[in-house]
């Protein structure tokens, strides 16, 4: 019987497995912008500066201006994949850190 019990324990629908992740859904065109503006912000203030560790754009991206509606990190990673797609940054996830294309 307890093979009866799991089946019935699966047969239960997961969304988490079943449905995309709502890409596109959290951040807005105007975010997105202000988030665009503020990495080749960041990549401008130093002199030859190739690649910004994740780490650093997490840490300054809502220190970069006083946002009444501030960047969590999923937003950071949709804004960074939306950049990827447009081909204007590469993410190497291997060292976490962003290239300005």
């Amino acid at each position: 019987m307890e093979t009866e019990d799991r089946s019935q324990a699966t047969a239960e629908p997961q969304p988490a497995a079943s449905d995309p992740p709502a890409a596109g859904e959290g951040v807005t065109e105007e975010k997105l912008e202000a988030f665009r503006k503020f990495i080749h912000e960041i990549f401008s203030t130093g002199h030859n500066i190739e690649q910004v560790p994740l780490d650093k754009i997490l840490e300054e991206v809502n220190q970069a201006g006083s946002r009444p509606d501030p960047f969590d990190e999923d937003e950071v990673m949709e804004c960074i994949n939306k950049m990827m797609e447009d081909n204007q940054v590469y993410l190497d996830i291997g060292t976490r850190a962003l290239f300005l294309i």
